[in-house]
């Protein structure tokens, strides 16, 4: 009588598979709670928090490979993990203005008056500028901080309409601006990018040929 010995090839996979479902799960998870903490907390505070995601996909990648050897996987680790960082900070910098624009979608657009301009050139070639604007109604100044548009420029005593949340916790947008789906759409961009790298980084590691086969 013969007893069937269960695969475990497959058995070994299955683990693997819901292991590496683990990780990216978590990976989502901790970029979101970040962006949170930035929108409803301090962003000086989801820095400090965002430097130790790569440390923890990274962890979580070696984990994954504890069973088998597979040195160069050892040997592409810091590359992997400086990929995975940059994707990581993009899809932070787009989360935070997708939250943001979700805060705002439940404010409302008042008639503001531009009365002060600044304006700042870095030393790579780039220009901010930020706008100092008050309530055309009342002369009071606009909850939410100074308003810093993509790529509009405007000039002193203009009239605009601009997004504003009521609380204070998100600056003032430009409408348009406000309802845009790009930062949406870039994070999760970056968080398929970065749960395909994590799914081929996962991946069993292929026998090695035999000398002379």
């Amino acid at each position: 009588m013969t007893t069937a010995q269960p695969d475990t090839g497959t058995r070994d996979g299955h683990h693997r598979l819901r292991r590496t479902l683990a990780l990216i799960a978590v990976s989502t998870g901790v970029i979101v709670g970040v962006i949170a903490v930035d929108v409803y907390v301090s962003t000086v505070l989801a820095v400090c928090l965002g430097i130790l995601y790569p440390v923890l996909v990274i962890g979580g990648l070696v984990r994954l490979h504890d069973a088998d050897s597979n040195p160069r996987f050892e040997k592409e680790l810091g590359g992997w993990g400086l990929l995975v960082a940059v994707v990581a900070l993009v899809a932070y910098l787009a989360g935070v203005d997708a939250w943001n624009n979700l805060v705002l979608s439940s404010g409302r657009n008042v008639t503001a008056k531009v009365v002060d301009v600044k304006v700042e050139r870095s030393s790579h070639g780039s220009t901010t500028w930020t706008y100092t604007v008050l309530s055309a109604e009342t002369g009071a100044p606009l909850p939410g901080g100074a308003f810093e548009p993509d790529s509009h420029r405007f000039a002193l005593n203009d009239v605009i309409t601009v997004r504003v949340d009521p609380s204070g916790r998100v600056a003032p947008k430009l409408p348009g601006e406000a309802d845009s789906p790009a930062g949406l759409m870039t994070f999760v961009g970056c968080n398929v990018v970065i749960d395909l790298l994590v799914l081929w980084c996962a991946r069993a590691p292929r026998p090695r040929a035999r000398p002379g086969r």
